[in-house]
């Protein structure tokens, strides 16, 4: 897929409801897990549903793997586990 057509898929319904799924499990998972001040902060934005699913999105999509495996409009083609490891990858960067 082209920048573009990723950038389109990030909008996708079906793959925005795959993300924002994901960032809450992330979410739950550093929140039970003695988070730092800044975990925390994230944690409660995404619980609160204050994040920004859309930069989420093109963040797991920056990934050169998930890149790859989006095949379809919806971004179906691409692994769960794959799109959730690009997920959790992004959480150093969220949290700051």
């Amino acid at each position: 897929m082209t920048q573009f057509q990723l950038a389109q898929l990030a909008r996708h319904n079906d793959f925005r409801a795959r993300i924002e799924y994901l960032i809450v499990k992330a979410a739950l998972a550093q929140l039970a897990d003695g988070p730092s001040s800044a975990d925390i902060l994230l944690g409660q934005r995404i619980l609160d549903g204050q994040e920004q699913l859309h930069a989420w999105a093109l963040g797991a999509l920056t990934n050169a793997t998930i890149a790859a495996g989006a095949h379809s409009e919806s971004g179906d083609t691409i692994t769960e586990t794959d799109l959730e490891f690009a997920v959790n990858s992004l959480w150093p960067a969220f949290s700051l």
